[in-house]
């Protein structure tokens, strides 16, 4: 397994499996472990129990700390599907993850393992696999707003910032300059926000920060011209959708306008083979929202 070395103290682990490489949500979403002076910290899990496990054992080895917590971007099963590997350290998310990951259990026990792959956008059989053992640990350290762990000068910062979804927050270590974005950024496929007037909050925020290296919820390291890329487009979209409603353009014809900005990276894949394209609904959700201001 290879571990990718982000700064000093930060190391990353991407869930692919060299046997099976398409880019799926599984096998792009990231797990980061920022070494503090006295322990460990990990940011998400990844989907494969055995590659988690790996993860932490390596890292305990290489710094000779435990560790001690285990923070979630968000509650979205990608994420946190190797929970049981950190069933002895302190878990925290925002509030509103308890209730996240509540549904996912829920969902499992009431909807047909036939249907999985539709309801929660599954392609892979061993991911199938490991819903049929899954188990998810409920968080036991709540955050409404932002919790501060650590001792300056090497504290990180875990901020609830929504957008992605309704529990979703972002980690930043500014000892090294170090940002986790969890899917508020995503690298190898379309973003995923959420309402305007969230995305250019979060946006702001981080931009406001001291940032070298992002850590994406998918895909590789980016630094933080990635970001500003991102936001430019989301900036023009914003403006010729609302451009566009003044005009009275029919709603078909708005979601293909010539006017439309174009993606700077819109020939990456979309998130699965399931015949859903993610860009097209952000555009179609944004144009909703303004239609509805």
């Amino acid at each position: 397994m290879e571990y990718n070395q982000v700064s000093e103290n930060v190391f990353v682990i991407f869930s692919s499996r060299a046997s099976n490489p398409l880019k799926t949500a599984a096998q792009t979403a990231t797990s980061t472990c920022i070494a503090l002076p006295d322990q460990l910290i990990f940011i998400d899990c990844s989907p494969y129990p055995d590659l988690s496990s790996k993860f932490r054992e390596d890292m305990e080895q290489k710094f000779d700390r435990k560790t001690t917590h285990l923070l979630l971007t968000h509650s979205h099963w990608d994420h946190i599907l190797s929970m049981e590997v950190f069933n002895d350290v302190d878990i925290v998310s925002s509030e509103t993850g308890v209730n996240e990951i509540n549904n996912t259990l829920n969902a499992l026990n009431i909807i047909e393992e036939d249907k999985w792959p539709t309801i929660f956008l599954i392609e892979e059989q061993e991911i199938l696999d490991i819903f049929k053992t899954i188990k998810l640990s409920l968080p036991n350290i709540l955050v409404k707003n932002e919790l501060i762990i650590g001792k300056e000068p090497y504290e990180l910062i875990f901020r609830v910032l929504g957008g992605h979804s309704i529990d979703s927050a972002s980690i930043y270590f500014p000892h090294e300059k170090v940002l986790c974005a969890g899917d508020n950024l995503i690298e190898c496929f379309p973003q995923l926000p959420g309402t305007p007037s969230e995305t250019f909050d979060i946006y702001n925020y981080w931009e406001s920060l001291d940032i070298e290296k992002i850590v994406p919820g998918h895909g590789n390291i980016v630094g933080k011209d990635f970001l500003v890329k991102i936001k430019l487009y989301f900036e023009k979209l914003y403006s010729t959708l609302q451009d566009l409603i003044k005009q009275k353009i029919p709603r078909k014809s708005a979601f293909t306008h010539p006017s439309l900005p174009k993606y700077f990276a819109e020939s990456q894949p979309n998130w699965s083979e399931i015949d859903m394209n993610w860009l097209d609904m952000t555009i179609k959700s944004w144009y909703r929202y303004l239609k509805r201001k």
